[in-house]
């Protein structure tokens, strides 16, 4: 081999080298005093599992604060709405989401029997299912009764398992250092396509192989997201009970550090995903970027929506960072109509998860296709709600509202169709059954919140079904129509409308002392938008609609003296 091929190879080799290098790509420090970063950390909510004490409260510096430039989690003992304990929970969903990387936390944990710590990952959009069967990763898991050990996990459906049981690879108890709750560790995650890794201080504690291309046995190909919490009791942290006189408990995070390989050398790319919403002013603006470069990227929505954040990033603006590696970046802005982030489905179907109430007697696959969700069932369970997707966590004041999608299905069944609590008991609050048939519908369903909820989930059961599922369109928008003004028949109000149902044309019948040039019609949408305005028109007068879409209407006509309104159907 001569000497300039042994010196091209060497070249190749290290450019490879460099390429593979972990750059930082998201972090938190926790140098401001305070809560938490509210542009990287939500909050879970209540009691929520593992028949756990606490109560996670939601932006309470009395649970999570940072003091000293470290993240303080707290347990502590007091009564909060029903529950005698406190601790907090946060998660950085939607704005620190991750496939692939290295993940750097350092802490300490908190001794005493009962206390639960935990570093940890579970799915963004839950694209196989349920709890186990879109995965979980256990970063680290501590249990104050057994003070010298630690736990690394990855947990998944697992593959002709008995009833009740699941897939995981676990590391055991290790112990790292004695008497761990005196002194930081610092735990590392190595997620690859290939492997899961497990590390505390550099030294390697687990691994878990990909052993095929089967979600039942390697769901880690899917964004996940982090949950730092401290837990206390619980069906394996109080297996021997607790010790309420060593509270309160203290977890502290000394930084969360994520990494990510770069694919190729500097200078690196910025792109910006298409968007609708509003417009996005990137600083400074090149073409390509200088590893380590400063960007701000600012976000101005349009009149009538809101901005959201930049997906899986940060819900910043201004949003600050360095290019370490090629980028892309999607803006979310929000229609401020809408209660729904995506009912369209153009790219994804995020922020949309699914349940499975058995992951034993239900199979199912995603696609989006032609703009549409589609679900194909080969496995039904047989009841509605059994499987099923949704959208959770956002808010649903007092008031009416109505939900609208387009839907069909290769077999004509019943859907389920609920609101219900996105926390603590998970209870019903709005029921209704759709009637899905072969051919493609527009649905209108009405629903009337009785209280304020923050934290609501809207949820699709499909479980009826077997084969494809289709729908797109979903919208639920607050209107000023009240749900009594909806119903599976067309009961004749104070007008007389004809044709109704109607098509392209309407015809309003007055009673005979009313004088058309003395009343002005007005046409309001199923959301209470006004539609359509006329002052005055003639007794014969035909009113055009061809230009409207099909669906639910109100028409109302006001005279000097006297108002009248009823419903109108159009079906073209």
């Amino acid at each position: 081999m001569n000497k300039l091929r042994i010196f091209l190879i060497l070249i190749l080799f290290s450019i490879s080298l460099s390429a593979q290098k972990y750059v930082q790509v998201w972090g938190d420090e926790f140098n401001t005093p305070g809560l938490p970063d509210s542009t990287k950390w939500s909050y879970e909510k209540g009691k929520l599992r593992n028949n756990e004490l606490q109560y996670y409260t939601v932006k309470r510096e009395e649970n999570a604060r940072i003091e000293d430039s470290v993240l303080i989690l707290e347990a502590k003992k007091e009564s909060f709405d029903g529950a005698d304990y406190t601790s907090a929970s946060i998660i950085s969903k939607g704005q620190g989401d991750w496939k692939y990387g290295k993940i750097e936390i350092r802490a300490k944990v908190p001794g005493g029997k009962g206390t639960w710590p935990a570093l940890w990952m579970l799915p963004s959009y839950k694209k196989y299912g349920g709890w186990p069967s879109s995965g979980e990763i256990d970063i680290m898991e501590y249990i104050g009764v057994e003070p010298n050990n630690f736990y690394f996990t990855s947990h998944f459906e697992g593959v002709n398992l008995p009833a009740g049981q699941h897939g995981s690879s676990g590391s055991g108890s290790k112990q790292i250092v004695n008497n761990p709750f005196n002194e930081f560790i610092t735990f590392t995650l190595i997620w690859t396509p290939e492997k899961l890794e497990w590390y505390a201080n550099d030294n390697k504690y687990h691994e878990y192989k990909k052993p095929a291309d089967d979600y039942q046995l390697w769901p880690f190909d899917e964004e996940f997201y982090l949950i730092l919490n401290l837990a206390y009791g619980g069906y394996w942290a109080g297996k021997n009970g607790v010790d309420d006189t060593k509270l309160p408990h203290k977890f502290y995070i000394d930084y969360v550090r994520v990494y990510q390989l770069q694919d190729t050398e500097s200078p690196f790319s910025l792109s910006i995903k298409p968007f609708e919403g509003g417009q996005v002013e990137v600083s400074p603006e090149m073409d390509f970027y200088p590893e380590g470069t400063e960007v701000t990227l600012t976000a101005f929505p349009a009149k009538g929506f809101q901005f959201i954040g930049w997906k899986h990033q940060s819900s910043a603006n201004p949003y600050t960072f360095k290019i370490n590696k090629n980028t892309t970046i999607m803006p979310y802005f929000k229609d401020m109509n809408q209660m729904l982030t995506n009912g369209t489905f153009d790219e994804t179907t995020a922020p949309w998860s699914f349940y499975v109430n058995n992951s034993n007697n239900s199979a199912y696959t995603t696609a989006i296709e032609d703009g549409k969700f589609v679900v194909n069932i080969t496995k039904s369970p047989g009841v509605g709600w059994q499987l099923g997707f949704q959208e959770l966590g956002f808010a649903m004041p007092k008031g009416n509202y109505l939900l609208s999608f387009d839907a069909y299905a290769d077999q004509a069944k019943t859907m389920a169709l609920n609101v219900s609590k996105n926390y603590v008991d998970w209870d019903t609050i709005i029921s209704k059954s759709v009637n899905i048939t072969t051919t493609n519908k527009h649905f209108e369903i009405p629903m009337e919140m009785i209280t304020d909820d923050e934290n609501v989930r809207l949820y699709f059961g499909i479980g009826n079904f077997t084969g494809k599922f289709y729908i797109d369109n979903i919208k639920l928008t607050k209107t000023d129509i009240p749900t009594s003004i909806y119903d599976n028949s067309l009961t004749k109000g104070d007008l007389n409308l004809f044709p109704n149902p109607a098509g392209s044309t309407f015809k309003i019948q007055l009673p005979e002392d009313i004088k058309y040039n003395s009343v002005s019609l007005e046409m309001f949408d199923a959301y209470g938008k006004l539609v359509l305005q006329r002052m005055q028109f003639s007794r014969s007068e035909e009113i055009n609609i061809s230009g409207f879409a099909d669906g639910l209407y109100v028409v109302k006509i006001v005279s000097n003296k006297h108002s009248f309104s009823d419903k109108l159907l159009i079906k073209k």
